[in-house]
């Protein structure tokens, strides 16, 4: 049901790829809870702060993720940290769309992010307007055979 992120609890931390506006004021106008980097960062800061830092901090601060993409599952030092630190993820599996899509990619699968994200860590899920949430494996650990 609509509105469940405003009730849930959930705080959501936006990475840059999503930007500041339209994707974070489309949500809010929703009830969803959340802090864009530039916010936590400042505007500067939010350019140079390493993706590795961010996620940790997120996640210490208890966020929920969002980012635009999935490389966070893919590159090896962000997919560790999303690791080691039990951070919950939702990432676009299109990135290739408007503010206002993206936006509409996480409002149209409400429901199943808050119940996805209530679960601990460690995951990434990847959101695409027309489909179900989805898994993605992370690249770590290393697959030692």
């Amino acid at each position: 049901m609509a509105g469940e992120a405003q009730s849930s609890g959930l705080r959501f931390f936006v990475d840059r790829g999503l930007g500041s506006r339209i994707v974070p004021e489309m949500l809010r106008a929703e009830g969803w809870q959340l802090e864009t980097m530039d916010e936590r960062y400042g505007k500067s800061d939010s350019q140079r702060i390493p993706d590795t830092q961010w996620i940790e901090e997120a996640t210490l601060n208890g966020d929920v993720i969002m980012c635009k993409d999935l490389r966070i599952a893919h590159n090896e030092l962000e997919a560790q940290v999303v690791y080691m630190s039990a951070a919950r993820v939702f990432g676009l599996s299109n990135r290739q769309i408007t503010g206002p899509e993206m936006a509409r990619s996480f409002l149209s699968h409400e429901p199943a992010i808050i119940a996805a994200a209530r679960a601990d860590g460690p995951y990434v899920m990847a959101v695409h307007l027309t489909h179900k949430l989805r898994r993605i494996s992370l690249n770590y650990p290393p697959d030692i055979r």
